[in-house]
């Protein structure tokens, strides 16, 4: 067949519209999906920073936040691995990132900067996986989202931080044990 028409064999190989979970009532958490597809909340753990982030920086300044340990907790064998957290529906609010962190001395680090005149710091863009954002639902002042890495993510230890150190999600992505 020519023209606009498919035939029927590419008709049934178009891919099945995509589900998603409903927007759970705990808004405060950052979720992922387990083997039986519900959400599952990811643990949080607390960064450290020798960076005065709580203040105005007085200069450029290039450090860390690191957590303890060498591992998360929560092993993910999915490469691709979606995840699922709320944001509040307002202009200038940015979702978290996801990053990659670097094993040092019995612990995970990623590289943060304090620029001048501003609060707060900024993740080094080389540790920063590029996203796609997908708003599944409004209600009530915030959006409910799905964020997963455009690409594959190679086996190690990731984190989905955002402002507040003492709440940063983390994962470890593991190969696929084969059955």
């Amino acid at each position: 067949m020519s023209g606009m028409w498919a035939s029927g064999a590419e008709v049934l190989n178009a891919p099945a519209q995509e589900s998603f979970p409903a927007p759970p009532a705990e808004r405060a958490l950052i979720y992922t999906v387990d083997r039986e597809n519900k959400l599952t909340p990811l643990p949080f753990e607390a960064g450290t920073t020798p960076l005065r982030i709580e203040t105005v920086a007085g200069s450029d300044k290039k450090s860390y936040v690191e957590l303890k340990g060498e591992r998360a907790a929560t092993l993910i064998e999915n490469d691709s691995p979606r995840f699922y957290l709320f944001v509040p529906d307002q202009a200038n609010v940015h979702p978290p990132l996801i990053v990659r962190l670097t094993p040092r001395r019995g612990a995970r680090r990623l590289t943060a900067m304090a620029q001048r005149g501003q609060r707060g710091f900024a993740v080094a863009s080389e540790e920063i996986i590029k996203p796609h954002y997908r708003v599944l639902a409004r209600a009530d002042g915030m959006l409910f989202m799905e964020v997963r890495p455009r690409q594959s993510l190679l086996p190690g230890e990731y984190a989905i931080i955002g402002s507040d150190l003492a709440r940063i999600a983390t994962f470890s992505v593991v190969a696929a044990s084969n059955p």
